[in-house]
């Protein structure tokens, strides 16, 4: 006899059926070469048991593809962390204002995969061509870091038009992505900028983990070798 129309089963009234028990099929294997359904790809009709072995399949290279991008992060903080560890080295070697920021800039330039590396330092100094440039305290201009220095975070991602020409110069338009990360101790020191000439290398999407770290050893080599000429202004959060 035709069950009436109330007494049809829902689709999510078989599938809970099914979640409590499990073993149905285990009772009734003949229904699995029975079950007929659309193939994920061509439409095509295929067994149940084809469409498992499809899925887990499909899971399978799912899971290898999820390995080998945890597997490419770890090599990629590794890699970072031996270039931290090399720079803190050389930092430790330095024996003045300047071979900080030379030692800073090649390492930068050839390990952290920048086209462009300089620090503007707060403070009346000597400048030292374009990776060294001392910003006067009293200097307007300092107001388009003030968001970098009161949140002492790395910023990434394009600059505007006045942040480029500020910090890496007139000719900079080759300069597509960027990273300012705050230089400070007890008191803001200045920033530190390191300019790609591709638009993916620096993006505001990326951890900056270890860009703060690389951050805090550029600082306290700089407060180090620091003149007492050069007089850094307080920073807003102190």
């Amino acid at each position: 006899m035709n069950a009436s129309q109330g007494d049809l089963m829902t689709a999510e009234q078989v599938a809970a059926y099914l979640r409590q028990h499990t073993d149905f099929f285990e009772h009734h294997e003949d229904l699995l070469d029975e079950l007929f359904i659309p193939h994920p790809h061509t439409g095509d009709a295929i067994s149940l048991l084809e469409r498992l072995i499809a899925r887990q399949r499909t899971n399978q290279s799912q899971t290898s593809r999820q390995l080998e991008a945890l597997l490419g992060a770890a090599r990629d903080s590794e890699r970072v962390v031996s270039s931290l560890h090399h720079l803190s080295l050389e930092l430790m070697g330095c024996d003045n204002l300047d071979d900080v920021v030379a030692t800073s800039r090649d390492i930068m330039c050839s390990e952290f995969d920048a086209d462009n590396v300089v620090m503007r330092l707060i403070g009346r100094g000597h400048s030292c061509g374009n990776s060294l440039y001392f910003i006067d305290p009293d200097d307007n201009a300092l107001k388009m870091m003030s968001g970098l220095f009161q949140k002492r975070q790395p910023i990434c991602g394009r600059l505007r038009p006045k942040q480029q020409i500020f910090l890496f110069g007139e000719g900079s338009i080759e300069i597509k992505s960027a990273v300012l990360i705050p230089l400070y101790e007890a008191r803001t020191i200045g920033v530190l900028a390191l300019g790609s000439q591709r638009e993916d290398r620096f993006h505001p999407g990326m951890g900056t983990h270890f860009l703060s770290q690389l951050g805090e050893l550029v600082s306290r080599a700089l407060s180090l070798h620091l003149e007492h000429g050069v007089m850094p202004v307080k920073s807003s959060g102190t």
